[in-house]
């Protein structure tokens, strides 16, 4: 790993534990053993460690929605209709485990959880990645889904409220118990059949 990397994924892991706003470049020089003027080599500042941070975010979020071959993805092998119970619980289960155990989308997640209530630019960025942005983007699938007839009639918006939810609430409520992961999978299934009874067409 080079030492651009290191910095990287030391400043994300104490921005996930302090909040960017209590870290220091100092704090990151430290934790990954230079000096900090050694790491001004490498990045301007802490601004430009964040900017990375979020484009890195971005890089692991499309490979994890093309890993999982999500519609309307580069790498997608699952038409609209032929999706059935078994892909959306791997949909499902593939984002959960994302937005929960993933090394850089957990600390992304968590650092800012604490922020959005300090920083009204870190807010925005929260909102839009992990809540309206991220059920505008369920929105878009089961629209489509609606529209291949794979799923009922309904509006869109309430069914990807349905669906998005726990995949919301299940990582803040095993954060603290992360060695409960088969628990964890076994609840969210148990969600994503009861919603595919629901809603299949």
């Amino acid at each position: 790993m080079s030492t651009k990397e290191k910095i990287l994924n030391e400043a994300l892991r104490l921005f996930s534990e302090k909040g960017y706003s209590d870290v220091y470049v100092g704090d990151i020089a430290e934790a990954v053993g230079i000096k900090a003027p050694s790491l001004y080599k490498h990045f301007k500042g802490k601004q430009e460690i964040f900017d990375s941070c979020v484009e890195k975010f971005y890089e692991r979020m499309t490979q994890v929605r093309n890993n999982l071959m999500l519609p309307e993805t580069p790498e997608a092998q699952i038409t609209y209709e032929t999706a059935d119970l078994n892909n959306i619980i791997d949909f499902s289960v593939g984002l959960f485990m994302f937005y929960w155990k993933d090394e850089v989308a957990s600390k992304f997640r968590k650092m800012l959880m604490i922020e959005r209530y300090r920083n009204q630019e870190l807010n925005k960025i929260y909102e839009d990645l992990f809540v309206n942005g991220a059920v505008q983007y369920e929105e878009f699938i089961f629209s489509s889904l609606i529209t291949a007839g794979v799923i009922k009639k309904e509006n869109p918006h309430i069914v990807a409220l349905r669906f998005y939810t726990p995949i919301f609430y299940l990582p803040q409520k095993y954060d603290m118990h992360p060695e409960q992961e088969e628990e964890a999978k076994r609840e969210l299934i148990s969600v994503v059949k009861e919603f595919c009874e629901t809603y299949k067409g």
